[in-house]
């Protein structure tokens, strides 16, 4: 390892203090803080929704609208939502002014919407607050009408009369474990898409400019992947590291977010999973590197790691929703999507300890395994130029 830790310290020797890696750090840093802070900021108007009134029945339920969308606001505080008003004598006249982007929506007869497009994904904020509106309007005419019995059944029926626990003793319906979960793996997913994409490229650019070849006349090219993947690795994960403790700064210095508190255990197995799927691809991706002459012919041949991240982050997902179900624990023992896997169910307490012990090892050894055999791929195609290198053909080019 002596080699390879010089060749890292030379990757972060001269890439640490390049001008694009600082440049690039202090950007990235300035636009997550402005994200976080900037709509803190700004986010201090009234909503104004302008309406469109056709016939009668319209009036409460814009005022239902006003004090639902309202009722958290401080008192010296502007109001979040107001509603501006255009009554219309017919129904063509409201929809001409609403396609012309006059009014948001045209309400008629206490009894229907009309909006100019479908909401989309994720349906429309305002159309849930007009249906909100609608329903308590309705709510209060039975309560009206039919006096105590109705308020009864209401309460029953928008109320928990359900005491919860868990076998963990946990509070079931304490979310903050899976939400860290998933921000932990969306931030292992990113870093294997940049930052082993740095270490893909910096290969290249050492073989395509021939650095490689002075530096394979003192070292073998087993330590020089291994450097490479380790000083790339640190600089990176650095970066990844400052700016994730930076965002998490301003949301708590501004209160833009609320942030769970998350578990000493949890965010231990994010780190310990987070360390070992960079490394895994990192392995994937510093082989991967040696295969080609040109900066041009990378993003191909990564290819195959980005698809297998992309696999691990799709059961991620499954396994949020069925922690123990078949492809939550088929993803838990296969190395490469074990690191999206594993966090997800040790945070929801679906995971068995053998089973997360049996997993951190194979992924260990996946490591292991990953950088001998990226070593051996990495010395039969560092050398050959010009055309892009076959696995195969590097494997086969090691022993000569």
């Amino acid at each position: 390892m002596s080699g390879a830790w010089q060749v890292a310290a030379r990757e972060l020797r001269e890439r640490g203090k390049s001008k694009a890696y600082l440049i690039t750090s202090g950007l990235i840093l300035l636009i997550v803080v402005a994200l976080v802070v900037v709509p803190r900021f700004l986010d201090k108007g009234t909503d104004v929704y302008a309406f469109g009134l056709v016939g009668e029945g319209n009036g409460p339920i814009l005022a239902a609208v006003e004090q639902l969308a309202n009722a958290s606001d401080l008192p010296d505080e502007p109001p979040s939502v107001a509603v501006e008003i255009t009554e219309y004598e017919t129904r063509a006249a409201a929809e001409a002014d609403l396609s012309d982007g006059a009014l948001d929506a045209v309400l008629v007869d206490g009894d229907e919407v009309i909006t100019k497009r479908a909401a989309g994904f994720g349906g429309s904020p305002l159309i849930g607050l007009l249906q909100r509106g609608a329903a308590s309007v309705d709510l209060n005419r039975i309560v009206a009408e039919e006096g105590e019995a109705a308020t009864d059944v209401i309460e029953v029926m928008t109320s928990d009369p359900l005491t919860t626990t868990t076998l963990t003793g946990e509070d079931a319906d304490d979310e903050s474990g899976g939400v860290a979960a998933y921000a932990g793996l969306l931030l292992l997913y990113l870093a294997i898409l940049v930052y082993g994409t740095w270490i893909l490229t910096g290969v290249t650019e050492e073989k395509s400019n021939r650095v490689v070849e002075v530096l394979l006349s003192s070292l073998r090219p087993r330590q020089l992947l291994v450097g490479k993947i380790l000083g790339i690795g640190v600089l990176g994960i650095s970066q990844f590291a400052g700016t994730v403790i930076v965002a998490v700064a301003a949301i708590e210095l501004s209160g833009a977010y609320d942030i769970p508190a998350i578990g000493a255990r949890t965010v231990f197995n994010l780190i310990l999973w987070f360390v070992l799927g960079f490394a895994i691809f990192a392995c994937m991706f510093g082989a991967a590197g040696s295969l080609v002459s040109r900066q041009e012919d990378a993003q191909s041949i990564a290819m195959p790691m980005t698809l297998s991240a992309v696999a691990g982050f799709f059961l991620s997902t499954a396994a949020l929703t069925d922690p123990e179900g078949l492809p939550a624990l088929i993803g838990t023992f296969i190395p490469i999507t074990a690191p999206f896997v594993v966090p997800v169910r040790a945070s929801l307490n679906a995971l068995p300890l053998w089973q997360h012990a049996v997993s951190a090892a194979a992924a260990v050894a996946a490591v292991v395994a990953l950088a001998s055999i990226g070593g051996r791929i990495y010395a039969g195609g560092v050398l050959r130029y010009g055309k892009k290198v076959r696995v195969r053909e590097a494997w086969r080019s090691a022993d000569e």
